[in-house]
């Protein structure tokens, strides 16, 4: 009877587990990852550079926090003299080369943030990438100036 069990603790374990995303390529990294201080509730940016060396693009397709309700990319255009954000729902990382998140150009919007984020705090971030895997990144959060 017991063996039974265990086959069937087995066969169960094997259904109900599905694989995890692969892994980002271990050489995609980012670095100089920051976030304007807010309240919270508020909404903040998140800046970075996103480096590629891999031989192959990866396309970044979203993002995430669990310090807030969502985060967003987006890409900042000046228009007729007028300062435009507009989202955007990827954005490729050549090979062998940086995709780079700062002020006044493609930037990271957190939504709602669940508590305050002042200067010193880390603000955890999820990157996803096409095909699911994800890249953990714990941005310093800076007063702004």
């Amino acid at each position: 009877m017991s063996y039974r069990l265990t086959v069937l603790a087995v066969l169960l374990a094997a259904a109900c587990g599905g694989s995890a995303p692969p892994a980002v390529p271990a050489s995609l990294s980012v670095h100089d990852a920051w976030a304007r201080s807010a309240d919270s509730g508020m909404v903040t940016a998140a800046y970075l550079v996103l480096a590629n060396p891999e031989s192959a693009a990866v396309t970044l397709t979203g993002a995430s926090s669990p310090l807030a309700e969502s985060v967003t990319m987006h890409m900042t255009h000046e228009m007729d003299g007028m300062v435009h954000m507009m989202p955007v729902d990827s954005a490729p990382v050549v090979a062998g080369d940086s995709l780079v998140f700062a002020e006044n150009a493609r930037h990271l919007m957190v939504n709602g943030l669940r508590r305050k984020l002042s200067a010193g705090d880390s603000l955890p971030i999820t990157l996803t990438f096409a095909g699911g895997r994800t890249l953990d990144v714990a941005a310093v959060v800076k007063a702004p100036y």
